[in-house]
């Protein structure tokens, strides 16, 4: 077994991952009951299931807090344990209304069993746009249970998002210890033929380990460093192990489309390093 693995911090960590699943779940299905609001049923253009993903992310948050903590990367079976808290996280929002709901003072538990609530929620489901109010009216069994199901896959995409979150974090297989970060630097720039050019020197200076030079051509040639009137972004990370000398870099180009910064996947580059990096600015 690898030196990063420890039986007794991974243990740990998965009871946070079932606490926070627990905890997620609870809360949801609470405002359900005393509110009549379904914050995992958020969708949109019904297909989407936004409120279902951030739910099945919450559930599997502790994973995530656990094994930053604990300096524990995702091995094993991880990824199988986030995508069940996650999916649990799914039973128990809808077990939380069962157990506390009562029609004509009589409990819906000890009427009928968990699964026949479920079934008779899922056949009963109804959707409503939030602009207008219109409904769609209840589902049925073929389309509720197809709405189910989108929603099942919502809470199992959170879970693995926090999973492949988790692996993308720089980690010292050295000191078993997720790297800290030390720096940010970002530039903002409109002319995009003069940002390639100078991304292609800043490529060449990495790869001839002038990382300094790199970073101070970064700052000085690839934009301003206030761009709100700009749609392209060169952002530099650098993180830093706390035990050794081990250093990384992320450096990558986004889009601005509407409101949202779009990383160009085609521009990231990372790399680590022995030489200690620092930016000129630190965020």
């Amino acid at each position: 077994m690898s030196g990063y693995v420890r039986t007794d911090k991974q243990l740990v960590i998965a009871a946070m991952g079932i606490g926070t699943s627990v905890l997620t779940a609870l809360v949801l299905g609470l405002i359900e009951v005393y509110t009549g609001y379904a914050i995992y049923s958020w969708t949109f253009w019904f297909v989407i299931p936004v409120g279902a993903f951030l739910a099945g992310f919450g559930a599997a948050s502790g994973y995530y807090a656990g094994a930053m903590l604990f300096h524990q990367k995702p091995v094993g079976g991880v990824l199988f344990n986030m995508l069940s808290v996650s999916v649990s996280a799914y039973l128990i929002v809808h077990y939380v209304p069962y157990y506390l709901l009562e029609v004509n003072g009589i409990r819906v538990k000890d009427a009928i069993s968990f699964w026949q609530y479920l079934d008779f929620a899922v056949r009963h489901t109804s959707l409503t746009l939030v602009r207008g109010g219109a409904s769609t009216g209840e589902l049925g069994g073929f389309w509720g249970y197809g709405y189910a199901g989108l929603q099942l896959l919502g809470f199992s995409v959170g879970g693995f998002a926090v999973f492949a979150w988790l692996t993308e974090n720089p980690y010292c297989d050295k000191c078993s210890r997720y790297l800290g970060k030390t720096g940010k630097q970002e530039r903002y720039t409109s002319d995009g033929d003069v940002l390639i050019a100078t991304i292609k020197e800043f490529a060449q200076l990495l790869d001839a380990q002038n990382f300094h030079e790199a970073i101070g051509l970064h700052a000085k040639e690839m934009g301003v460093v206030e761009g709100p009137s700009h749609h392209l972004r060169s952002r530099i990370i650098t993180r830093a192990c706390s035990r050794c000398s081990v250093n990384h870099l992320d450096f990558v180009v986004s889009r601005l489309d509407r409101d949202t910064w779009k990383d160009i996947s085609e521009t990231q580059i990372k790399l680590f390093t022995h030489t200690q990096l620092s930016t000129v600015d630190q965020g």
